[in-house]
């Protein structure tokens, strides 16, 4: 499950959120329009056009990146990128480019080079909060869970609720999912509130950690409620829990209104693709998918290979295609999600599909 990893970034940095726009639905072609820009982005942007600093720079790669997670934003990571190599040499060691660099690479797949870039922060902070939390996050999406543990550590003197909902999250990855969720919820419980961020991020832990105990039903009542502030993989987690427990139309409904309104990646495309197909309707998302699909293979990209390995196990199957992109995936993540798609193209490709291996 790939959680925002910087998703404590906004609060501990304090950031504003980029509002929600508009952009053209394939970040893989050329953009025929510039992205329209909030106030506070326009303004950056003025003035860094006229006045070059760093610290626009940064703010205004920090609002892209931010605004990337939200479906249909993706191709902001790409101008959070550009943004980031405008940054003067000078500044390159700073504790903010660092943690902006580490957060690309991550979302690139690029672990030991976003660890670099924490670890820099860290021998100059060996405390700093959204540092250990982005590298226990990374550690766990590459199954080092000692390493998690570690960087868990780093918070317990810093914030004893962080460092308590990073331990149990790298417990429930330890296989420790029932005790983990039990005593998580505790914890959640005794918050009067919490800030946004910080709620999708625990919500989406207890989604996973109830999903590995059995209760699709409960993993999903998690998510419903916050889908209009969370991220592309929470509503990606949400649609694989809808779409197992057989509520194809909802999973249909809800995509469709933001793939009309913004336009969606890869990613969710292929579930509302699938969603379609078991509704039989008459739509174009299954043709438009094809395509994008076909320009991928075409480019030999790589970058998430996951998406093709859903699409190939759920709208056109081809076992085969599947398995192979899959371990492809699974060469960079491997986190519950990334071994449940490799299983389930094996079992796919063995033609037991739907049996335990």
């Amino acid at each position: 499950m790939k959680y925002v990893i910087f998703v404590l970034f906004a609060v501990i940095c304090t950031a504003s959120h980029a509002d929600r726009y508009k952009p053209l639905a394939d970040e893989t072609i050329a953009l025929a329009e510039p992205l329209p820009l909030t106030g506070q982005m326009s303004k950056l942007s003025a003035r860094v056009a006229t006045e070059p600093n760093d610290v626009d720079v940064l703010k205004l790669a920090t609002l892209y990146l931010h605004g990337a997670r939200q479906p249909g934003y993706d191709a902001w990571f790409h101008q959070a990128e550009y943004w980031l190599s405008q940054v003067s040499a000078a500044n390159h060691s700073s504790t903010e480019y660092q943690l902006l660099r580490a957060d690309i690479l991550q979302q690139q797949h690029q672990f030991d080079a976003a660890l670099a870039s924490l670890e820099q922060v860290l021998a100059a902070e060996p405390q700093h909060l959204s540092a250990s939390l982005m590298a226990a996050r990374i550690y766990l999406a590459t199954a080092q869970h000692q390493a998690a543990q570690k960087a868990c550590n780093r918070l317990w003197q810093q914030d004893l609720f962080l460092f308590s909902v990073c331990s149990y999250e790298v417990a429930g990855r330890n296989g420790d999912w029932q005790q983990s969720y039990q005593a998580l919820l505790v914890l959640y419980k005794r918050q009067q509130s919490l800030p946004t961020t910080i709620d999708l991020w625990l919500r989406g832990i207890l989604a996973e950690q109830a999903e590995q105990s059995g209760e699709q039903e409960v993993a999903r009542a998690w998510l419903t409620p916050i889908l209009a502030d969370a991220p592309t993989s929470l509503w990606l987690k949400w649609a694989d829990l809808s779409l197992a427990l057989a509520e194809h139309r909802q999973v249909y409904q809800q995509l469709l209104s933001r793939h009309q309104q913004f336009g969606l990646a890869d990613s969710l495309l292929v579930r509302l693709a699938a969603a379609e197909q078991q509704l039989d309707v008459d739509s174009n998302v299954s043709a438009e998918l094809a395509e994008r699909i076909q320009l991928r293979l075409a480019r030999g990209d790589t970058e998430h290979a996951a998406d093709l390995a859903h699409y190939f196990l759920t709208v056109a199957p081809n076992p085969q295609a599947a398995l192979h992109w899959a371990e492809l995936n699974y060469k960079s993540a491997k986190e519950p999600d990334d071994i449940a798609l490799l299983r389930q193209s094996e079992r796919a490709l063995s033609g037991q599909l739907g049996t335990t291996p």
